[in-house]
């Protein structure tokens, strides 16, 4: 018995923490998901796919950002950031090197990689689809205020 209580909490260790807490959701509306405004009130965040909907090895969501705003430079440690440009465009630095970025252009960062962005002022709304492989640092988003 007590062998099989040891070998049933090993096997727990091992296999437990990749068992989804919640089940998947395959499909998840953009109308019904989680939405912040970030930025001091000139982005949003829609926080599609995630831990809380099943997926546990990558998150998705929808940056949106008005002229003027930005992200500051920061790090993802553990995960790696993709961009895909849908509308306007921004200027990104990435390990100090400032680049623009337009719509149908993909974004690669790697994890451990310094990067921000800055949308101009004057310029037209910037929108992207934004992938972390690697999910969490899409929770960050939470801190704004929730949109109804």
């Amino acid at each position: 018995m007590m062998r099989t209580s040891l070998l049933m909490a090993v096997l727990c260790v091992v296999g437990c923490a990749r068992v989804p807490t919640v089940p998947v959701r395959y499909v998840v509306s953009s109308a019904e998901a989680p939405t912040f405004r970030i930025s001091q009130g000139k982005g949003m965040a829609i926080l599609l796919t995630n831990e809380e909907t099943g997926a546990r090895a990558a998150s998705m969501g929808v940056l949106e950002l008005q002229a003027g705003a930005g992200v500051p430079e920061h790090i993802h440690a553990d995960s790696v950031e993709m961009l895909y440009v849908e509308e306007g465009g921004a200027e990104m630095t990435i390990e100090g090197q400032a680049m623009p970025v337009k719509p149908g252009d993909a974004v690669y960062i790697p994890a451990g990689v310094k990067h921000s962005a800055r949308i101009p002022e004057g310029a037209p709304s910037f929108r992207a689809v934004q992938v972390y492989v690697g999910p969490g640092p899409e929770a960050r988003f939470r801190q704004g205020e929730p949109v109804k």
